[in-house]
């Protein structure tokens, strides 16, 4: 499946990783050339400096071929702003946005948008852990691909071991390790991630 990212910061740096993982081809449009080094040694796609809103930016960038386009800046207008143009003057199939203001979701459903809010998220996943956090999983589909966030637990031989070193089930990424306090350390913040006691791993499954 062909991805544009649109934005390199935390979030679209970390969404890139998995989804170039997972064997998707990947292109990445951030206005700032630095954020390039967010993305992994491994990372195959590409990454275009530019404007996001610029439409001969996201022409280089592939958005004409793409599948789905995901706008994770960290404005929300530019993100309303690239789905629309991808979807009204690119035609792309799958738009997904990034409103960071809960409350401003209703703005960009009132443009038939897809949104995913952080704060939301958040606040859902937190109550789901409070209810069994090692059972908890959350599905978000790109496309027509659906991709299944998952928690394992971790065997007591790893303990002050590297995440990253853990052998993990055919068909996953490591996103991050969530510890018992409720706190997300994501892969590539730094450096590798040290298990340690009641820490679950999260995880990414691409189903189909």
């Amino acid at each position: 499946m062909n991805i544009l990212i649109v934005g390199c910061g935390d979030t679209g740096s970390q969404l890139a990783n998995v989804l170039d993982h997972m064997g998707n081809q990947v292109s990445v449009v951030d206005r700032n050339p630095e954020t390039a080094a967010e993305l992994s040694d491994s990372f195959t796609g590409m990454f275009t400096v530019g404007v996001p809103i610029d439409q001969d930016v996201l022409r280089h960038a592939g958005i004409e071929g793409c599948d789905v386009v995901i706008a994770v800046t960290r404005d929300d207008n530019t993100n309303l702003m690239v789905a629309q143009l991808a979807r009204d003057i690119f035609g792309v199939p799958k738009v997904i946005s990034r409103v960071s203001d809960p409350r401003r979701e209703e703005v960009f459903s009132s443009f038939g948008l897809s949104t995913i809010c952080p704060t939301n998220l958040t606040v859902a996943s937190v109550v789901a852990a409070l209810d069994d956090r090692r059972k908890h999983t959350e599905e978000v589909y790109f496309g027509s691909t659906r991709i299944s966030f998952e928690q394992m637990e971790i065997d007591r031989r790893y303990l002050g071991e590297f995440a990253e070193a853990i052998e993990l089930p055919k068909g996953t990424a490591l996103i991050g390790v969530l510890s018992q306090s409720g706190k997300l350390r994501l892969r590539g913040e730094g450096m590798q991630t040290v298990i340690g006691e009641g820490d679950v791993l999260v995880l990414a499954r691409s189903i189909g």
